[in-house]
């Protein structure tokens, strides 16, 4: 039955951040929820030492800030202050809700969702957690005891939970247009050739050093017959530019890509870490991968994002501890060499992909729009 749309605008807050796979997901959301309600309002709380206070006001969102700190997972002082951090950001996020007056929180992970989406429970608001990790954090595992719905990104996911009936696998949001660009043009636009495997070596916005430390030193044990299109990050730039000058194999380097759905259209093989933005849009695309996770993430939560893709037989894995220029060298070569497994992953990473990941998950903000409203 075609859901029957609200006749009055809504008021949405969406709480996350600190990293752009916190981020980008709500902005993902804010937009579609926006364009189906045009009148609604959608607003943003962070933290100003998020990249949120960067990155939510370019796509035109109000941003509220709030004092939330996160949990040291190694022995810090800074933890024994954290039950008064967390007890400022409950009085800020009551304030907010109480000003703001939302008809729904919606919380999409890192620490400054916890304190918007509980305080939202006590004044019993509809609430929703969008989780993008297979490993949930520990503010979705404790918070979804007391939410209205809580949307996975992988089926895996569901073992961390005591209670399923909250529960809901939907995918993480990537944007549109990143499955939308041609090949050949893609492959023009970075200088390559279309007779030659492209490496797509991809370390996050920043780079990863060990990634391109790695990279560097195996390029004289990588075959001719291939190419790569390699973003090295700012700081590695130099580095990298200088040790890919007069190798047998080509290679485009850059320090930053923006336009990331070409560089996905270029690639055979994609080389990333294991962030779950990342790995939503590798999947989205329907590209094989070889995953190195970054060891120090939260929970090492990117290993188990790894895992679930390396699982349904998507990507393969390196450790970071295990990562040699030898290893590496052999493991692209194993994968670059065989057609049929190149071509077994790509579906099952397309199978994995979610590309109406977005529009779904504003379908379950509506759900609860309906069923707490009244105004449908």
């Amino acid at each position: 039955m075609k859901m029957v749309r609200p006749c009055l605008p809504f008021r949405v807050i969406l709480a996350g951040g600190k990293t752009g796979g916190h981020i980008f997901p709500a902005i993902a959301m804010a937009e579609e929820f926006k364009r189906r309600f045009p009148e609604s309002k959608v607003i943003f709380v962070g933290t100003k030492d998020g990249l949120e206070s960067k990155i939510v006001p370019q796509h035109g969102f109000k941003l509220i800030f709030i004092c939330a700190r996160g949990l040291k997972r190694r022995a810090s002082l800074r933890n024994l202050m954290l039950p008064c951090y967390v007890l400022k950001s409950l009085y800020q996020s009551l304030r907010i809700l109480n000003e703001e007056r939302p008809d729904l929180v919606v919380g999409t992970g890192g620490y400054v969702s916890f304190p918007v989406v509980l305080s939202a429970r006590l004044k019993n608001i509809p609430t929703l957690i969008q989780e993008q990790n297979s490993y949930p954090g520990v503010s979705t595992r404790i918070l979804a005891f007391l939410v209205d719905r809580v949307c996975l990104s992988y089926l895996s996911s569901m073992n961390y939970f005591l209670t399923k009936k909250k529960l809901k696998v939907i995918g993480n949001p990537v944007r549109a247009e990143i499955v939308s660009a041609n090949r050949h043009e893609a492959l023009r636009k970075f200088n390559l050739v279309p007779n030659k495997k492209t490496i797509f070596i991809f370390g996050g916005s920043q780079g990863a050093h060990a990634i391109n430390q790695a990279v560097s030193n195996s390029l004289d044990l990588l075959s001719e017959n291939w190419q790569l299109l390699w973003q090295t990050g700012e700081s590695d730039f130099v580095l990298v530019s200088e040790k890919a000058k007069g190798k047998k194999i080509k290679c485009a380097v850059l320090s930053f890509i923006e336009d990331m759905r070409s560089a996905y259209a270029a690639s055979d093989l994609v080389v990333s870490r294991a962030g779950a933005l990342t790995l939503a849009e590798i999947c989205a695309c329907g590209k094989p991968s070889l995953l190195i996770p970054y060891p120090f993430a939260t929970a090492d939560h990117q290993r188990y994002n790894a895992e679930a893709l390396q699982k349904e037989g998507a990507a393969e894995m390196i450790l970071q501890k295990d990562l040699t220029p030898e290893l590496l060298a052999g493991k692209l070569s194993s994968l670059l060499s065989d057609e049929e497994k190149l071509k077994r992953m790509a579906e099952q990473s397309k199978k994995m992909g979610k590309p109406d990941a977005t529009s779904l998950l504003v379908n379950e903000m509506e759900k609860l729009l309906k069923k707490g409203s009244g105004r449908f």
